[in-house]
């Protein structure tokens, strides 16, 4: 009869554990659920850009220049979210010059630079002291 009484304690220890378990189960999968409402952030996403998914949504495209593409070929420029080839009419001008990260447009006579990055502050490195070195 000892017997008996041991695989009664058994069962109900198991029980207790297979009732906690699926408790914590139920309460990880309740948070979960929250946490997937929330959309995850793009760790590559340039400060200030819209999210992926306000953008899905009907958000208004990034205007300036965006991307440049030059080859010996031919050279576009991505202006608004339009490509525009060196030449050709945008903006109420027209693309006059492209290089790295610059486009230049022409209008009445007057240019107007676009820049890929235009809130970075471009400087030269300061030359080495040519004292410094000399010995």
């Amino acid at each position: 009869m000892r017997i008996v009484s041991d695989e009664k304690d058994e069962n109900g220890h198991v029980r207790k554990v297979i009732g906690s378990s699926a408790a914590i189960a139920l309460a990880c999968a309740l948070a979960q659920s929250e946490t997937r409402a929330q959309g995850l952030q793009d760790p590559m996403r340039p400060p200030g850009a819209p999210a992926a998914g306000a953008a899905a949504r009907g958000a208004a495209p990034t205007s300036g220049l965006q991307v440049v593409i030059t080859s010996p070929a031919r050279k576009l420029a991505v202006i608004d979210g339009a490509v525009v080839p060196l030449g050709a009419p945008v903006r109420d001008g027209t693309l006059t010059g492209i290089s790295d990260s610059v486009a230049v447009l022409k209008k009445n006579g007057e240019r107007d630079v676009l820049l890929m990055h235009p809130n970075i502050d471009k400087r030269p490195a300061r030359a080495a002291d040519s004292k410094a070195d000399a010995p």
